[in-house]
């Protein structure tokens, strides 16, 4: 099984995009990128537009080859119905989709499901409800867990886990957890026994408006967890990666998996490359540079669409 991390916080933009390749199929998994809008009052800097769009070009890129596409919930830095990433990539393609209907909050249920689902009307081969179901391609399992919520706040609704399991190797993709606050939140884990699990981290950067002390302390203990699972590889990246003292945040988990021997480690990390932290810099970068972007149309859009 081969897994790429194709955009990340590490890599520079908001997504959580991935590859992952068995010896039967390729499986993109959240195929969106995505910036704040506002971070510490300033607008993206023309670095992170620069960054977005270089990594549109590698999800677009993977997408050509790629058998199936899944979406693990409607948040802009997950799906996109067509503002940056063409809604072609979805042509001839099987595709597994978050319940739009159930277990879902009311702005994905009326709106935004609806929109991507109409953007990429009759273009897949085959459209499949994922939430709690199994899927085999040869000797490739792909399993998702039932609907989750999405961190602590059920309001902002709720996703599906994907485990990809070949040979004896199963990857755990865990969407946004959030850090996995709640105990329902490791169920999954603890079903699928995943060799390498790609998780999101606490919303730490956010902490004290939209992140209570006891829930990043109940994430930072459940990940712990997490590690103890039986786990090689662990992928921390997404939310956490915001905060650009996210090496602090982590640290108990950090000296978890060193005990252990896991290997603890950003998307970029993973790709044996330094992490590219845009966001969480950008005071720094206007500073270095006082260069507010040039957004491209699309970009524009999805910005006015909100945050996630």
């Amino acid at each position: 099984m081969n897994i790429t991390p194709l955009a990340f916080e590490s890599l520079g933009v908001r997504s959580q995009a991935t590859l992952v390749e068995t010896k039967d199929v390729k499986i993109l998994i959240d195929p969106a990128v995505s910036l704040a809008p506002r971070r510490y009052g300033l607008p993206p800097h023309q670095k992170e537009v620069d960054r977005l769009t270089e990594l549109a070009k590698v999800i677009i890129n993977a997408a050509k080859d790629a058998d199936i596409i899944i979406i693990s919930h409607y948040h802009y830095d997950h799906h996109d119905p067509g503002y940056v990433i063409p809604s072609d990539i979805y042509e001839n393609k099987v595709v597994f989709i978050k319940d739009p209907q159930n277990m879902i909050n009311n702005s994905q249920k009326y709106r935004r499901a609806p929109k991507f689902l109409r953007s990429i009307k009759g273009k897949p081969k085959q459209l499949e409800i994922a939430d709690g179901r199994s899927f085999k391609f040869n000797s490739t399992l792909i399993s998702f867990s039932p609907a989750v919520p999405h961190g602590a706040d059920e309001r902002l609704g709720y996703v599906v886990q994907v485990a990809i399991k070949d040979g004896d190797s199963t990857v755990l993709f865990t969407s946004d957890i959030e850090g996995a606050p709640k105990d329902i939140h490791l169920n999954f884990t603890k079903e699928v026994m995943p060799n390498i699990i790609i998780i999101d981290g606490p919303l730490s950067y956010l902490l004290g408006r939209a992140l209570k002390e006891e829930d990043l302390d109940r994430s930072i203990k459940n990940m712990e967890q997490i590690v103890k699972n039986g786990l090689d590889t662990v992928i921390i990246d997404h939310h956490v990666l915001r905060d650009i003292n996210y090496s602090q945040v982590l640290k108990p988990v950090y000296e978890v998996g060193k005990d252990l021997g896991v290997r603890i480690t950003t998307a970029a990390e993973y790709l044996n490359i330094e992490p590219i932290i845009l966001e969480a810099r950008r005071r720094e970068l206007f500073k270095e540079e006082n260069k507010p972007a040039r957004i491209p149309k699309g970009l524009a859009k999805l910005l006015k669409s909100g945050e996630n």
